[in-house]
């Protein structure tokens, strides 16, 4: 099987054309209560041009004046794990707490659609190896600095040092405004990727004057807010940027995100008025729509658990033994138990998309013998102890002791350890004994996903055959190919990458006279902030 496929995989990279534009962002579907399900999105692209030049449109102050005015408010479940200010040494939650005050080149709605920022143009080469970025011209930085080329360079060159990107090796000066950016080959994920936070532009005038340590935690961009306090573990607070580039942007005073980690207290406190949205599960969810609050879904990530297969001292390095893990899961009773009709079960990641989908996965049966089988084939006739290190910014406390529970039932006796959030991020760009309690993110795009599991993250999973070949064959095409995704997640399931469980919609609710288009327009984890209103009665 796996002969085979590698030999289908050689023959459609052969056949594939250079890659040209498409997108990587995540989920990108949105429904209005009420709602229950994952909807599978259809697969999106970018306009598909050699050349596409994109300029944004003229922002004309708002004659409503009903719009101005209010902090808005939202809770974190832990706080900042890595610097929101000198984002080459920051996370995936760094670059969304810095986001009200340093912005990217692009954004991406959800169609897969690149909305320019700091970029309002781009051209890719002609021979795929070069994309020329040309910069927003009269912009500047909150400490009065000038953002330019030569500051653009100094920021993507950082992310290259600290190895934020591996599509880069070099960025060139065209002039001023124009930049190059140099990779080996153009992947149809490259402009998405630069949606995220690796180009977003933070002062190098501040940096030069201030240093790194006063840099790491203020964070001084370009951004329609500007960076107020951080108080550690607590509160981070931004207020109005009155200069912004956008004329009548933005209508808030203020942005404040809460750190709020116990589930039942955030909840209370978007019911009271005191946080203006929030993101729920389960039960919660269940609750909230009852209670007639807006409520929006999209497409969800895949829950799983990622062992540590490339340590050959590690059980996790048996195939058997993930194989005993992926049989000892009794996906069905853990989605009516967990996902409260906002779930489905998960025998594969990304089960609910037509990228993805791979039909002959659908409804294997939970197997608990043949789990206590395939450990004893492994040499553990009696189990063994490991341990499960749980992503607690996302993962709820009782999705670990449910999962926990299963796989001690055969003998897989699991030690739950729920790290700091910083200690997760360090252990998941590193090394890991055990499982790791992930939750995947969904994209438009599922070329991008190689980027969890090539160079950057989750480095202790071990690649098996085929597997690179793959992610370039399905990153390297002028569109995204369902084959080549389909491909590369049959080998993931082939040799038990990940074991998964449970696919889950993400929901969000929005408070009562408060206004986010970018819960419409972008994915439920962005939050954008130009757009965001609250009326007067929710302005507390």
């Amino acid at each position: 099987m796996l002969k085979k496929t590698l030999f289908i995989l050689i023959m459609l990279v052969t056949l594939s054309s250079m890659a040209l534009i498409a997108c990587n962002t995540t989920a990108t579907t949105t429904t209005k209560a009420p709602a229950a399900t994952t909807t599978a999105p259809a697969a999106t692209t970018s306009p598909s041009k050699t050349t596409a030049a994109t300029t944004a449109p003229a922002t004309t102050a708002v004659a409503d004046a009903a719009k101005y005015g209010g902090v808005y408010r939202q809770a974190l479940t832990v706080a900042p794990a890595r610097p929101i200010g000198y984002l080459s040494e920051g996370a995936p939650d760094s670059y969304t707490n810095a986001a009200p005050a340093v912005e990217g080149f692009f954004t991406v709605d959800r169609t897969g659609k690149i909305i320019p920022k700091l970029a309002v143009s781009w051209e890719v080469a002609k021979d795929g190896k070069s994309i020329n970025i040309g910069l927003r011209k009269g912009v500047k930085f909150h400490d009065g600095s000038d953002f330019n080329a030569t500051v653009a360079k100094w920021n993507m060159d950082l992310n290259i040092a600290a190895k934020k990107t591996t599509d880069w090796t070099s960025v060139d000066i065209i002039d001023d405004y124009t930049v190059r950016i140099n990779f080996p080959v153009y992947k149809n994920t490259t402009l998405t990727n630069m949606a995220t936070g690796i180009t977003q532009m933070t002062s190098k005038d501040y940096v030069d004057k201030n240093g790194i340590e006063a840099a790491r935690w203020h964070p001084v961009g370009t951004g329609p807010f500007i960076f107020d306090s951080y108080e550690r573990d607590a509160k981070l607070k931004y207020k109005k940027n009155p200069n912004y580039w956008q004329p009548g942007k933005p209508y808030l005073d203020g942005v404040e995100f809460v750190v709020i980690a116990d589930a039942t207290i955030r909840k209370l406190s978007f019911q009271k008025g005191e946080i203006h949205r929030i993101a729920v599960s389960g039960i919660d969810a269940q609750e909230l729509q009852k209670a007639g609050y807006e409520m929006v879904t999209e497409g969800g990530g895949t829950f799983a658990m990622v062992p540590d297969s490339k340590t050959a001292s590690s059980p996790w390095s048996n195939i058997n033994v993930r194989l005993a893990g992926y049989y000892a899961l009794d996906r069905e009773a853990l989605t009516k138990a967990l996902g409260f009709g906002f779930a489905r079960p998960a025998y594969q990641v990304y089960p609910g998309f037509d990228q993805t989908a791979l039909p002959e996965l659908t409804g294997l049966k939970y197997d608990p013998a043949k789990a206590k089988q395939l450990l004893t084939e492994a040499g553990y006739p009696n189990g063994f102890k490991t341990v499960m290190h749980v992503f607690t910014r996302v993962i709820p406390n009782d999705y670990s002791t449910a999962v926990a529970t299963q796989l001690r039932s055969v003998g897989i006796n699991i030690d739950v350890d729920n790290p700091t959030a910083a200690k997760y991020e360090e252990m998941r760009y590193g090394f890991w004994d055990g499982l790791m309690h992930h939750a995947l993110n969904s994209y438009s795009n599922y070329a991008g996903m190689s980027t969890y599991w090539i160079g950057l993250q989750f480095p202790t999973v071990k690649l098996p055959p085929g597997f690179v070949e793959g992610c370039d064959a399905m990153a390297t095409t002028k569109e995204p190919q369902k084959d080549l995704i389909q491909a590369v997640v049959r080998i993931m399931q082939d040799n038990m990458m990940v074991i998964p469980y449970m696919e889950e919609s993400r929901v969000t609710f929005l408070g009562k006279g408060v206004h986010d288009p970018g819960v419409y327009t972008h994915s439920l984890m962005s939050f954008i902030d130009t757009e965001a209103w609250l009326e007067p009665s929710a302005r507390k």
